[in-house]
């Protein structure tokens, strides 16, 4: 045992009172326990530190929600993925170790899980046994604690049933993996848009290719079918099991099956399992048929929770996002680098005067576009205004913004737009804020990014102009 994790277990007391209390009527201060007053986000951060994780979560199987420690800014969505992976290990009682594209550790006894989590692979096999030993340690404490205060244990299945909401990414992963767990072969989850009914890749299990996630799934496909279907089709290749593939993929003569996922009589996507059909023996297809069965209203729920949240955050007319997601994205920020852009369309009053709010309406749509084409998949663009849009740039220097800055002006420029047969000329003017070049807080961005903005219309447009540093 690490030396770092006495205190972790001398302070267990109070992660138990977490556990048996399920935090009713707690706040988010300190957690009391006999004779040491104990922060259970403390607590799990020492865990955390003593083994040089980025992050930790402790998942409970009542379905409260995960305490978690550390952060992953700039590592996409890989907090959702070590806490799903907490969940499987509760459970399934095993440990896992991933290792694609960052290395999760995690480990579950039935009634809680806890995973930690390092950024990139470089993490030596001696080093996540240590970890799994110091998680066991700690859920060995737990049941002890909790069998000192009588807690009653919830029982516990194959995928814990959540009552609160959850994430999509998380719902749609644990069913990977539990799936990857029945059959010893890769999976993948595939889901209908409740709105628009475009079905999409959004989630693999840990040893499947995860450039798949995000990628479009035809109709007329395997996968396509099934979520509109009642019975499980064979694919026999990638091609023939989504319709579409991406020019890097490797496995280009997959073969699987699509197993639909149905809310009531409403299909709602696929459970894809990667691998010769005639190797799934009738227990292991009756299994991930009753898994199917049983996860398809929790993804139904937790998609159409996406839904709203991300029509909420849009903007309806381009389809960009809008000011309040902006704004929760800047608040949620903690990197040491991150950059702002404000984009102004030149002139954009006169068009709409002259052609129309129709063209008006037609160039913002337009200028949409080019963004999404020449934005990484990590920034984003939002809509603030009239013709105005914001372009967020997570890890991104002052001097890396400058030049984003000048490919945008250059491509909204270029890109042509036709209206009512004539071409549209449409420039720009962009105003460049960073941190911590120009100015000490993410806070700060938008006003700097503001005042480069008007520097540039005021000295012609069509140019990008870079924020003073704040003094």
């Amino acid at each position: 045992m690490t030396p770092w994790l006495l205190p972790v277990l001398f302070a267990l007391g109070g992660v138990v009172g977490w556990l048996a209390a399920g935090r009713r009527g707690q706040g988010s201060g300190a957690v009391a326990s006999p004779g040491l007053p104990v922060d259970p986000h403390h607590v799990l951060d020492l865990l955390r530190r003593a083994h040089g994780a980025a992050f930790a979560c402790l998942v409970r199987g009542d379905g409260e929600p995960p305490l978690t420690a550390g952060g992953l800014t700039g590592a996409g969505d890989l907090s959702e993925r070590v806490t799903a992976t907490a969940r499987v290990a509760l459970g399934d009682r095993r440990q896992h170790v991933i290792r694609d594209p960052h290395t999760i550790v995690a480990v579950g006894d039935g009634d809680h899980g806890v995973a930690l989590a390092w950024i990139g692979t470089a993490v030596a096999p001696d080093a996540t046994d240590a970890a799994l030993a110091d998680q066991r340690a700690l859920l060995a404490g737990v049941r002890a604690a909790s069998a000192r205060r009588w807690v009653p244990k919830p029982a516990a299945t194959g995928i814990q049933a959540a009552s609160v909401p959850e994430a999509l990414e998380s719902v749609a992963f644990v069913l990977c993996e539990a799936a990857r767990a029945a059959s010893e072969c890769a999976t993948a989850i595939v889901l209908r848009d409740p709105g628009t009914l475009a079905a999409t890749i959004v989630a693999v299990s840990h040893d499947a290719d995860r450039r798949l996630i995000r990628s479009p799934v035809a109709p007329d496909s395997v996968a396509g079918r099934a979520c509109m279907g009642d019975v499980p089709i064979v694919g026999t290749s990638g091609k023939e099991l989504f319709g579409q593939l991406r020019a890097d993929r490797r496995r280009r003569d997959e073969q699987g099956v699509a197993f639909p996922l149905h809310d009531g009589r409403q299909g709602v996507g696929a459970l894809v399992v990667f691998g010769r059909p005639d190797q799934l023996g009738g227990a292991v297809q009756q299994r991930l048929v009753s898994l199917a069965e049983e996860n398809g209203p929790r993804l139904a729920i937790a998609a159409a929770i996406r839904a709203a949240e991300t029509r909420a955050q849009t903007d309806e007319l381009t389809g960009s996002w809008n000011r309040r997601a902006l704004d929760r994205i800047m608040q949620l920020d903690q990197s040491a680098e991150c950059a702002l852009l404000l984009v102004d369309l030149d002139h954009f009053k006169k068009l709409n005067d002259s052609l129309g709010h129709a063209a008006g309406d037609a160039a913002l749509r337009h200028v949409a576009r080019v963004f999404r084409s020449t934005l990484r998949e990590q920034d984003l663009a939002a809509r603030v205004g009239g013709e105005e849009f914001a372009l967020w740039l997570p890890s991104t220097s002052v001097e890396r913004a400058r030049e984003v800055a000048e490919r945008v002006r250059q491509a909204v420029g270029g890109a042509k737009l036709y209206w009512a047969g004539a071409e549209l000329s449409i420039t720009c003017s962009v105003g460049v804020a960073a941190k911590p070049a120009t100015v000490g807080q993410t806070a700060n961005l938008y006003s700097a990014a503001d005042a480069a903005l008007y520097r540039a219309k005021e000295s012609g447009r069509n140019r990008v102009e870079v924020a003073l540093p704040s003094r």
